[in-house]
């Protein structure tokens, strides 16, 4: 046995406590300044421990008694380390390290065999992304988290045949794959593996024919039996088993992941606009920040919605007071309210019309 996971997250909370928070990374104190006061995640330093608290919801006793070994570390404070540290996630949970594929360890832990200590900003925008759009794949299906069985029947695939079939999360990740936000993904994909020029030609090739699984799929149709094999899964069956990305079979491009922020503003429906609020309520991670790209993208002043406070910073996790929730609310129904009732778009066919002969 080496170190523990015990010995592991007591180093990792050691060094950010230790961590002057001068010396946080650039990428971050550029984004703090371009979104105004908006502050993505608990600053490292003094008084780490209670901010960390406040970020993950996990009261700071019990982050201070795993800090001094007087309890051992629960899946849910585990979960809310790697989600929040996702290039030491690998580390965390093995003790070895990956790092030219971005996996590192903190710089106060010794490694081995490999030693290189030096972080991948490509590598650590791209795990946060996936964090997030797999977050919002689950939020856009609907699923209550809360319910165990409703869960795990959406995380599971199934094989009724000699194929395997995606879970009923597809249908929104195939929605959500032609997104904006899912977009970035790829283009943080390519940026980071723009030095590796073989993986990259080997995974978004010149040609679409010179693919190793497109050439094996082609060799394998010369080869096999007449008749089709049963219980292939329509929805994904345009895609080869080595496709990194999903790839919708009808492009239909979008802005947000969340299907609902698309929506103008005036046009949403009254249980798209409670759906939006619950939303609100429930902000975490970068949410505030896609919800402020939201208000700009459809034309709505910032202020309306959060009066300017001089001197006052923005802490992202802590998301939307109800005030503000409320004020967004209020706002969106006054623009429905001063559009003529014709301009609605139809969203329930016909039956409100009027039947000839009723």
């Amino acid at each position: 046995m080496a170190t523990t996971i015990e010995d592991r997250m007591i180093l990792l909370l050691n060094e950010q406590a230790h961590l002057a928070p001068s010396e946080d990374n650039k990428p971050n104190g550029e984004h703090r300044r371009s979104s105004g006061s908006l502050l993505l995640r608990p600053d490292p330093g003094r008084g780490y421990m209670g901010r960390l608290a406040a970020y993950t919801r996990i009261s700071i006793q019990r982050w201070r008694k795993v800090f001094h070994r007087r309890q051992r570390p629960t899946p849910d404070m585990i979960e809310a380390l790697a989600r929040l540290f996702p290039h030491y996630a690998f580390w965390l949970i093995t003790g070895i390290t990956d790092a030219v594929n971005g996996h590192v360890a903190p710089d106060n832990a010794q490694t081995f065999p490999e030693r290189l200590y030096a972080q991948s900003d490509g590598a650590s925008q791209y795990f946060r992304k996936s964090l997030i759009l797999f977050r919002r794949l689950f939020e856009e299906s609907g699923v209550n988290l809360e319910d165990d069985h409703q869960r795990m029947y959406a995380a599971q695939r199934t094989r009724p045949l000699a194929h395997w079939h995606d879970s009923p999360l597809v249908d929104a990740a195939y929605r959500i794959s032609q997104s904006t936000e899912y977009y970035e993904l790829r283009e943080i994909w390519t940026s980071r593996e723009k030095y590796r020029v073989d993986d990259l030609k080997r995974i978004w090739p010149t040609s679409s024919d010179d693919r190793p699984w497109v050439q094996h799929a082609k060799d394998a149709k010369e080869q096999s039996p007449s008749f089709p094999v049963l219980g292939g899964d329509l929805r994904t069956a345009h895609q080869a088993h080595c496709d990194l990305y999903y790839v919708p079979r009808l492009p239909c491009p979008t802005r947000f992941a969340l299907s609902v922020l698309n929506t103008l503003p005036a046009e949403l429906a009254c249980d798209e606009l409670e759906h939006l609020r619950t939303w609100l309520k429930r902000l975490r991670d970068d949410d505030l920040s896609v919800f402020f790209q939201y208000l700009e993208h459809h034309g709505i002043d910032r202020k309306l919605i959060f009066p300017s406070e001089s001197g006052t910073i923005r802490f992202a996790w802590l998301g939307m007071a109800e005030s503000e929730i409320d004020r967004f609310v209020n706002y969106v129904r006054s623009l429905r309210s001063s559009r003529p009732r014709d301009s609605y778009p139809a969203r329930t066919g016909g039956r409100l019309a009027s039947q000839p002969g009723a």
